[in-house]
């Protein structure tokens, strides 16, 4: 019987212990995504400052795993990442363009004779 006791009130423990846990690793992971979005966010934003006319990204460079994937259209990129999504602004307008684990899709300002 005290076996039987001891078992359940370490169940009971580690249940009570395990719900704070994964929330504050769900806090990080949301924060660690968002900050993830923020950074590819100012990439995107140094690019259009840069003289350089072209950019590739790698989706497998930026993604931390294969089931995310980023999306970007207008001033707003989001990351998407199971199903939770992280929005972060971009300062210039751009097509819609979705980039996946395993893409690679490279970037290109418009002309400047087009401005």
């Amino acid at each position: 019987m005290s076996r039987v006791t001891l078992i359940v009130c370490g169940i009971a423990i580690l249940a009570a212990i395990m719900v704070p846990l994964q929330s504050v690793y769900d806090e990080r992971y949301d924060r660690s995504m968002e900050d993830a979005a923020d950074s590819l966010s100012f990439i995107l934003d140094e690019f259009w400052a840069s003289e350089a006319d072209t950019m590739t990204i790698r989706g497998w460079e930026v993604l931390p795993s294969a089931e995310g994937s980023i999306e970007i259209e207008g001033h707003s990129l989001i990351v998407h990442l199971k199903n939770r999504s992280y929005r972060s602004l971009i300062p210039h307008e751009m097509e819609r363009v979705v980039i996946g684990h395993g893409d690679v899709v490279t970037i290109t300002k418009p002309d400047r004779a087009d401005k």
